[in-house]
């Protein structure tokens, strides 16, 4: 995989603007994508089911049937004042964004019928969601983000999310992009448990990401980055909370997330649930100067 330094002098980033509140029917930032919808009031996500601590029986094997591979979860979820809806000629739009175990799910547009996860394994596992807009950026609202901790067939000593530790987890990119559409590529995390700001603020965290084998980015404001000229290849990214130039050693302060750009015409695929991925190393601790713009 060659790396953005390889290719490209310097880094283009540019940061979207963060708002004071959540901007009503905006237009997308990012050329194919449908405009936004909404909201029309406070965004509140409630994940219904599973619910929180609850333990999800293991199935027993029917007579003269292989043992089963995991357990049927339902997944069921309320979302008030913003509008799913799939754009018919992009196939684009906004939705509930998934993350289970880590693993960032394909988009959710129907919410009115559950999530079905047909063969849950046994243990202990985090679901979170959120939503986002069409480009995949979300709705920054403290009622906008839901999180459940959950077992099936047991409880295996996992740590369970807990929104008052720092945490951040990947929105996006994720999937297949066009070359023509990787001019600007958005990335976006979801942060709990800490505000965002400048490391000379003793409260404050920072988002440190690194793409590729590029140098890692600091960023000091919670708001999307734009990735511009994203070669033709796979991709991955790692992404973390610092503070006071550490990291942050909570159970969900360390994240990844992977895409692909393809060179051809081809609509590019639905993303799918990757396989569960390794621990990832965290970026550096960013250097005691000031961090680079966006």
């Amino acid at each position: 995989m060659k790396p953005f330094a390889a290719l490209f002098a310097s880094a283009l980033i540019a940061t979207l603007p963060l708002l004071g509140q959540t901007p009503v029917d905006p237009k997308s930032p990012i050329a194919g994508y449908p405009d936004g919808r909404g909201p029309k009031g406070p965004v509140v996500v409630k994940i219904v089911s599973p619910t929180a601590d609850e333990v999800i029986p293991w199935p027993a094997a029917d007579a003269g049937q292989p043992a089963p591979k995991g357990a049927r979860v339902e997944v069921k979820v309320t979302v008030e004042n913003f509008e799913t809806f799939k754009d018919e000629a992009t196939g684009k739009g906004q939705h509930v964004q998934l993350v289970l175990d880590g693993r960032i799910l394909p988009e959710w547009y129907q919410t009115d019928k559950p999530w079905i996860f047909p063969a849950m394994p046994r243990g202990t596992h985090t679901l979170l969601a959120f939503v986002q807009r069409p480009w995949e950026e979300a709705i920054r609202e403290s009622g906008a983000f839901a999180a459940v901790t959950f077992h099936v067939g047991e409880k295996n000593g996992k740590p369970a999310f807990d929104m008052a530790q720092p945490a951040i987890t990947v929105g996006g990119p994720r999937g297949k992009f066009k070359k023509s559409e990787a001019a600007r590529i958005l990335f976006d995390v979801y942060v709990t448990g800490c505000k965002v700001g400048p490391a000379t603020d003793a409260n404050a965290c920072q988002i440190v990401y690194r793409l590729n084998q590029d140098p890692q980015k600091t960023l000091t404001t919670w708001a999307p980055a734009i990735w511009e000229n994203v070669p033709v290849g796979k991709h991955s990214y790692i992404v973390a909370l610092y503070r006071a130039e550490k990291r942050i050693e909570a159970p969900f302060a360390l994240s990844q997330g992977f895409f692909e750009v393809v060179d051809g015409p081809e609509a590019p695929a639905a993303p799918g649930a990757p396989a569960a991925p390794a621990a990832p190393a965290a970026p550096a601790a960013p250097a005691a100067q000031a961090p680079p713009a966006g």
